[in-house]
């Protein structure tokens, strides 16, 4: 099967007027928040740095319409998802009045009238959606479409989109970054030929199995700078004991090397010993004779035996980065140790793995893959993971969580499972530094898992005091930067005045997120633990800012002028984070029903929320005094942290 394979930027889909048909056999549109947030955070950071070129999002498949005239229709055969976030993205800056011609890519325009750029084989629903999202009707012929299966991904990524473009993009700079998106934005179609049967091509591409990722590449180049042909080996089943993200470390390195059970204890996992962990090349010595680099890149069919292996754990889990990021703050931590140099790129991007890492810059291979095992043995046991316990989704934001290996003897032998912690300080901060980092890449950890690799024995006191060093440094701002600045001890936390001039600024729904975040935990720190609301709250993804006294109050109600020039009702003390579920559900309502709404939930759905609600009414007089009260468990934050 030959496909014919073209670029195409946005605003070239615009001038030769392609449009798309979503066929049947797909699946609803389905991105989250943290699909979503990923991918704003990346061209946002492409659009502010000045980075040339174009912006790829990958392949997609398509063939051309059969459907009468319709000569410049393709049916989507696999990229659905892409296409349609673009749509949203579109329709947000439509929407929120920004004059870019991004907007042109929501409508097709034939002789006689404009339609929108999808059409759906059977899912009419969805096309009146979009349709009803573009001319403003979609609220009131759609009353709810929480619980519709292809509607309300759409809904919850259209809030997600405004909250971001809202709060994360200056205003004057909001039509350049559309006007960035429209022109810069590339999908790369690759048009299957005339008569493809559509449904085997489709199931293929779902189940053809991974791609070479660029950390294979990787792992020949440096594997092929070992002469020795059974190093080599060795060091590759390391490496497979690191890559494998979705399994915890222990689980990974019983799939990969021979070794005797009752020699073997959690210390053991620390740091290589080839002594406890071997290879059985002789028991596998046609596999290994003159071994190449393809064959290295095969090395993941080695077989071995697993009643002689550690126990297999019962909880699967799922990592906060993927093994190319985990690559990165590997290199990062060996650059600093060996000529204390920051990689030479200008993010974290899993793309340019191969771009970044230099080999002839790698002083000794076998002690940057032996420093990979040290690091992922510590990022297995101090870092939080989204866990999965059997019949559980990784849907469930409250899984964010730390485990501990429990070990176990039996006949001499050693058998190793995971059980979680209780939830503390240190999990509910690594919360705080995730949903406020940049999701696919948490620069924090290059800093925190140094710290952990120099303290081998750290005490949950120490381990909790470097990571409020490092989340009191790392507030909104080149992220990157500022993580290889902690790394090398040349940075300091600002001042608490700097920040009380952040949030006495009336900035509304701009104000950065991460503020919210970041007095949750204070709050949430200092809670009365005994309170059974709180025993159930944890810090979840929030994208939707909140008006407690709300903008357009349901009686028309104002807040009390103090004659004091002050917008309290855009002030940080009359605001809180919320999930847009939570805050679709308040709306508009007068305070005293959101009080009764919030007083009902088995949890709070804010901790400065329970905060505001326990005064007895809410007006300009207990803004004022709200504001006053957070701002002094910030400072005494800032005053107790060095």
């Amino acid at each position: 099967m030959k496909f014919t394979t073209i670029e195409y930027s946005i605003k070239s889909i615009v001038v030769q007027k392609l449009e798309f048909l979503i066929p049947v056999y797909q699946r609803p549109y389905v991105w989250d928040d943290t699909e979503i947030k990923k991918l704003l955070e990346d061209l946002k950071h492409n659009f502010e740095n000045n980075i040339a070129g174009d912006y790829f999002v990958g392949n997609t498949y398509v063939i051309k319409s059969n459907k009468e005239n319709k000569i410049n229709q393709f049916e989507v055969i696999d990229g659905q998802q892409r296409f349609t976030t673009f749509w949203l993205i579109s329709l947000c800056f439509y929407t929120l009045g920004i004059d870019t011609e991004l907007k042109n890519y929501l409508e097709i325009e034939y002789d006689k009238h404009k339609d929108i750029r999808f059409d759906f084989d059977i899912r009419k629903e969805v096309y009146e959606y979009l349709r009803g999202l573009l001319d403003g009707t979609a609220e009131r012929r759609f009353h709810d479409v929480s619980n519709m299966e292809f509607l309300k991904n759409i809904a919850a990524g259209v809030d997600i989109i405004k909250s971001f473009l809202v709060s994360e993009i200056s205003k004057e700079d909001l039509n350049k970054f559309g006007d960035f998106i429209y022109s810069n934005i590339k999908f790369v179609f690759n048009e299957a030929p005339e008569n493809t049967d559509l449904n085997a091509l489709f199931v293929a591409l779902g189940t053809s199995g991974i791609q070479l990722q660029q950390s294979d590449i990787l792992k020949a180049r440096l594997l092929d700078k070992i002469t020795d042909k059974n190093q080599r080996i060795v060091y590759a089943k390391i490496w497979e004991s690191c890559e494998n993200m979705k399994n915890y470390f222990e689980s990974n390195v019983k799939q990969s090397f021979q070794y005797e059970p009752s020699k073997v204890t959690e210390v053991d996992f620390e740091r290589f010993n080839q002594e406890k962990f071997n290879v059985n090349a002789t028991k596998n010595q046609n596999v290994f004779e003159g071994i190449t680099i393809n064959e290295i890149l095969k090395l993941n069919d080695f077989s071995i035996e697993a009643n002689d292996l550690v126990k297999e754990i019962n909880t699967e889990c799922r990592s906060i980065i993927s093994f190319n990021v985990f690559l990165f703050h590997v290199l990062r931590i060996y650059r600093r140790t060996n000529n204390n140099v920051e990689v030479d790129i200008d993010s974290l991007d899993p793309k340019k793995l191969l771009q970044s890492f230099k080999i002839e810059e790698i002083g000794s291979v076998t002690g940057f893959i032996e420093l990979m095992w040290r690091l992922r043995y510590l990022f297995d046991k101090h870092i939080v993971k989204w866990l999965k316990d059997e019949d559980e989704s990784f849907d469930d934001d409250e899984k964010l969580l730390l485990s501990t290996i429990n070990t176990t003897k039996n006949e001499d032998k050693s058998y190793f499972s995971r059980k979680e912690k209780e939830f503390s300080n240190i999990q509910m901060l690594q919360s705080v530094l995730y949903f406020t980092g940049i999701f696919s890449q948490q620069y924090w950890l290059t800093p925190f898992l140094n710290f952990l690799l120099e303290n081998e024995k750290p005490t949950d006191e120490s381990i909790l005091n470097e990571l409020e060093r490092i989340d009191n440094i790392m507030i909104p701002g080149d992220k990157k930067e500022m993580s290889w600045n902690i790394l090398i001890n040349s940075a300091t936390a600002p001042l608490f005045k700097q920040i009380e001039s952040i949030l006495l600024y009336p900035s509304g729904v701009r104000f950065n997120h991460y503020w919210f975040y970041k007095l949750e935990y204070l709050l949430w720190k200092n809670w009365d633990k005994n309170d059974s609301k709180f025993k159930r709250y944890r810090i979840i993804s929030k994208n939707s800012i909140e008006h407690v006294f709300p903008q357009n109050q349901e009686y028309k109600l104002k807040l009390n002028d103090l004659a004091d020039n002050m917008d309290w009702l855009n002030a940080f003390s009359n605001l809180a984070l919320l999930s847009i579920g939570q805050n679709s559900s308040y709306s508009n309502q007068d305070v005293e029903k959101k009080r009764i709404d919030f007083e009902r939930k088995d949890t709070y759905d804010s901790l400065k929320l329970a905060k505001i609600y326990s005064f007895n009414q809410w007006n300009t007089e207990q803004i004022i005094k709200h504001q006053e009260e957070m701002l002094s468990v910030i400072e005494k934050h800032y005053k107790n942290i060095s």
